[in-house]
């Protein structure tokens, strides 16, 4: 079986500041979008389980993430952007469950296709942590979260055509096709009610800075079929990853949104996070997201009595440390990497003969193919592996 390695470095990487609390959230009332009645149609990269869309700020243009599962902006440089002066701290939280107090700052003024986009207020992260060494590789300097989509009122992500529809107009969407449900917002961030079960219906967050289809907490998977086991850490946030544990990978029949069923859908278990829906299900159709209704509209590319996912989990998962090298965190217990060899603290020194270490773009850019990685495990064992790319 061929895994996809490119997937597998930070495939559940979350980046999701859920919750700002109330008292500071005068740092992010003063947003303002300048035009009105507008709609515009914007160029969206659908890569890696990430949304990535321009932003043009003083002449320049610049990769940011859409994530709806943060409630507010980010920024993972200020190196790239004129910022304007720190306004205070705010306490926020990451997907690995650390919360630390974290820097404001303003963009003054951005452009989001044709739409204007004034004094956005965004939370720095560290210029260390494992999720920005990703984003450094990518070149993508920040996020728009859930609060400007709460502002614009509208968006429509469709992968397929690779675009974002933007709108304040009511009514815009109102005769788009496909599957509507309502959801509720929390912080601005939304939330949907799913069912594993016929008689379990949770509120689950969506999520589009998740690269995966879906996370799920251990007391709602009694109908899952559990198909492998393996102790490690697959998720991280800016302030850190979550501890080493027992994960499951599991395989659910079906997961039902509103009226819509997804059919054959992997996902693991583990403890950092609720429920949450990632980007993946964009894969399978078009998403309306109107906070003028409150209502979400799936638009399936194929139907056939349901969605089928029929996803599939990477191999093993590779995060890096404060040495920026690369380590295993996961490798699960039944895949071909772990009968080939490599196991959880294995450090990536080679690639292709080539000395990677402290190099994590070299990894992150390689191109796809056949190569040769070469590990070292804690007692200095060199482990020369060919995999795919």
């Amino acid at each position: 079986m061929k895994y996809r390695l490119w997937a597998s470095l930070f495939m559940f990487i979350v980046l999701a500041f859920g919750m700002v609390l109330p008292a500071h959230a005068q740092f992010f009332s003063k947003m303002r979008i300048l035009e009105k009645n507008f709609c515009d149609t914007i160029p969206i990269e659908f890569r890696r389980g990430r949304i990535i869309i321009p932003v043009e700020i003083e002449g320049h243009a610049h990769r940011f993430i859409f994530d709806t599962g943060c409630s507010v902006g980010l920024m993972f440089t200020d190196r790239a952007v004129s910022l304007k002066k720190k306004f205070g701290l705010t306490l926020a939280n990451d997907a690995a469950g650390n919360v630390h107090l974290s820097g404001v700052k303003c963009i003054p003024e951005m452009h989001i296709g044709h739409v204007t986009v004034r004094n956005y207020r965004v939370v720095l992260t560290p210029t260390q942590s494992m999720v920005n060494n990703e984003y450094d590789c990518r070149q993508i300097v920040g996020c728009i979260g859930s609060d400007f989509v709460s502002k614009c009122r509208s968006v429509k992500i469709d992968t397929e055509k690779g675009i974002m529809v933007i709108t304040d107009k009511q009514g815009f969407f109102d005769s788009e096709k496909g599957f509507r449900f309502s959801f509720k917002e929390d912080a601005r961030v939304p939330y949907l009610q799913v069912s594993t079960r016929a008689d379990k219906t949770r509120w689950c967050l969506l999520d589009t800075g998740f690269p995966g289809f879906l996370d799920v907490r251990r007391k709602d998977i009694a109908e899952a079929d559990t198909l492998d086991t393996a102790i490690g850490s697959i998720t991280a946030g800016v302030y850190g990853k979550t501890d080493e544990e027992r994960l499951l990978m599991l395989r659910l029949d079906s997961l039902r949104i509103g009226d819509c069923v997804f059919r054959q859908v992997t996902t693991n278990c583990q403890s950092a996070n609720d429920f949450v829906l990632g980007s993946l299900i964009l894969k399978y159709g078009s998403m309306v997201i109107d906070y003028n209704t409150h209502k979400m509209i799936f638009h399936p590319y194929q139907y056939d009595k349901g969605v089928m996912v029929a996803n599939s989990f990477n191999d093993f998962m590779l995060m890096t440390r404060n040495d920026d090298n690369l380590y295993v965190t996961l490798v699960w217990s039944k895949s071909r990497a772990y009968a080939q060899g490599i196991r959880l603290g294995d450090r990536l020194t080679h690639i292709d003969g080539v000395d990677v270490s402290g190099n994590p773009c070299a990894y992150l850019n390689l191109a796809p193919g056949d190569h040769v990685f070469t590990f070292t495990n804690m007692e200095g064992e060199i482990k020369e592996i060919p995999l795919n790319k």
